[in-house]
């Protein structure tokens, strides 16, 4: 398998990716530790350089402070007491409060450390100078805080139940040209086409054995498709498009379903569409459900179109 299948995955696979990248730092860490000859390993860091600061802390300040779990912290100092960097002293008045502070032989290896973490931080940033990480890792880590990725996933899959599809009423035949002359528009030259069957939607789709299907949310209209009969053989699948207001709603999906629906249902074995390869979402929510690329219709009406693709039902 060439692919690397959680960068196909796309933001579906973000915490893994991030995941992954965190755990080869520290694996490779832990090897240029083993090779310096220093019995420290790569999450320690923080720990060394808070106590370095502000000498002695709870672990629960210490937790506090580095923004990890309890127990993660507890796991960090432990082995640092092991390895005889950390050592703890009770709290005056509670003799259950561990507090912590650098040992001797963590003060004198400090220098030391410093160096290595210093070239560690210029080849990191090295690495990473054309981009600007650590703005875009404020912005996740206070977005995380504003509302967490469990109450936004609740919130999405909400969103998605709200979405309800139509079949064509005249009601929303302005809503069916209005969306799509928005996207060509941005994209493309609107071509003449486009206005026959923008314009006049029931005479170029409806009446002759097609269907358009709208996605309301709260009664708004925020996507549609339209499925053109082509023959007995196909339907071809157009003119989907999907208001930006309404990203993240899963309406392509919940769209695209309807239509090989009506298909399936009337007994029709074939979908075609054409599309421009500039279209990225299109294409791949197009490869999600099955379709395959094929040779294109060299008497196509779109002078736009530069792929042609195919489901088989």
């Amino acid at each position: 398998m060439e692919n690397d299948f959680l960068s196909e995955l796309g933001l579906n696979a973000v915490v893994t990716r991030l995941k992954r990248a965190s755990d080869a730092m520290l694996h490779d860490g832990k090897r240029m530790y083993a090779e310096l000859g220093m019995d420290i390993e790569p999450n320690w860091f923080a720990v060394f350089k808070l106590l370095n600061k502000y000498e002695r802390l709870s672990v629960t300040e210490i937790a506090v402070a580095i923004g990890l779990s309890h127990p993660s912290v507890i796991s960090i100092i432990n082995k640092m007491m092991s390895a005889g960097y950390l050592k703890e002293a009770k709290a005056k008045g509670d003799g259950r409060l561990r507090i912590l502070y650098l040992t001797a032989k963590a003060k004198k290896r400090m220098s030391e450390f410093e160096h290595v973490w210093d070239a560690g931080t210029a080849g990191f940033k090295r690495m990473m100078r054309d981009t600007d990480i650590l703005n875009t890792l404020d912005v996740l880590e206070k977005r995380i805080a504003e509302k967490g990725f469990r109450e936004r996933t609740l919130e999405e899959l909400e969103r998605v139940k709200s979405v309800e599809i139509v079949e064509y009423s005249d009601a929303y035949a302005d809503d069916f040209a209005r969306l799509n002359y928005e996207w060509i528009a941005k994209y493309y030259t609107v071509e003449e086409h486009d206005h026959d069957q923008l314009d006049h939607p029931r005479q170029y789709i409806i009446d002759k054995g097609g269907q358009i299907f709208f996605a309301l949310v709260d009664g708004e209209v925020a996507g549609t498709v339209a499925m053109i009969r082509m023959n007995y053989e196909a339907f071809e699948l157009a003119k989907m498009a999907v208001s930006p207001k309404f990203q993240g709603y899963k309406i392509g999906e919940k769209l695209m379903q309807a239509c090989i629906d009506l298909a399936s249902d009337e007994g029709t074995p074939f979908i075609v569409l054409e599309s421009n390869t500039k279209q990225f979402a299109a294409i791949n929510l197009y490869r999600k459900f099955g379709f395959v690329e094929v040779p294109l219709d060299p008497n196509s009406q779109f002078i736009r179109a530069n792929i042609r693709m195919e489901l088989a039902l």
